[in-house]
């Protein structure tokens, strides 16, 4: 369960402030199909990054699985931003001289696991998305679906239960903008909650619920 209680972020100091969000509260149960929508400097992905642990509030508290977030150091938030979140990005965010295969094995490095279960972990999730013919290819030899599929394996390979995609369509054409939600959605039915931020109210109405935000503050909770 996530749980936002009266969230608010601000950036700069003295008259530079701005409230990039402004009193949020929000629940979204394990398992939710969610979108966030809102037009641009809205603070959808403010939001989307302290859900995700990137960021912390400036006021307000965050729960995430019965745990006060923003009650915790920050080597303890870093520990479950590893174990628990996955990010996907507009544009994948992978390491450009890193083979697929390279690129999602990064976590798993990160978290030292053995090399004979990063092996057999990175080639179930190139299988499962399809991608396992590219697997030795660096990014610039993938097309934008291959890498969106590489940059999804990244965010899962370490059994996250919450996966966050920020406009993860955009750099995409339309068919394979397609596929990648279809992907997207095929995760959230085995269990992980996924949280989607997208302007495309097309993308947004294949979502189990629809959240709009405009000036820091949530406006429909869907």
């Amino acid at each position: 369960m996530i749980k936002l209680d009266n969230i608010v972020k601000i950036y700069g100091i003295n008259t530079e402030k701005k409230r990039a969000l402004d009193g949020v509260s929000l629940e979204i149960a394990d398992g939710e199909l969610v979108s966030i929508i809102g037009p641009s400097g809205s603070g959808k992905s403010t939001l989307l990054n302290i859900i995700g642990c990137m960021d912390e509030a400036t006021e307000g508290k965050y729960f995430l699985d019965n745990t006060e977030i923003t009650s915790l150091s920050k080597s303890k938030i870093e520990d479950i931003r590893k174990d628990k979140i996955g990010f996907v990005f507009q544009h994948f965010a992978l390491m450009d001289y890193y083979t697929a295969y390279e690129n999602i094995e990064l976590p798993l490095l990160i978290k030292n696991v053995k090399r004979a279960n990063r092996k057999k972990m990175v080639n179930e999730q190139l299988e499962a998305m399809g991608i396992a013919d590219v697997k030795n290819n660096i990014p610039a030899k993938m097309s934008g679906g291959q890498r969106q599929r590489v940059a999804i394996a990244r965010a899962l390979i370490s059994g996250c239960s919450v996966l966050l995609a920020d406009e993860p369509t955009g750099a995409l054409d339309q068919a394979t903008g397609r596929e990648v939600l279809s992907l997207l959605k095929d995760i959230n039915k085995r269990g992980t909650t996924v949280i989607i931020v997208t302007h495309d109210m097309n993308i947004a109405a294949q979502t189990d619920r629809v959240i709009e935000i405009c000036d820091g503050k949530i406006v429909n909770n869907g």
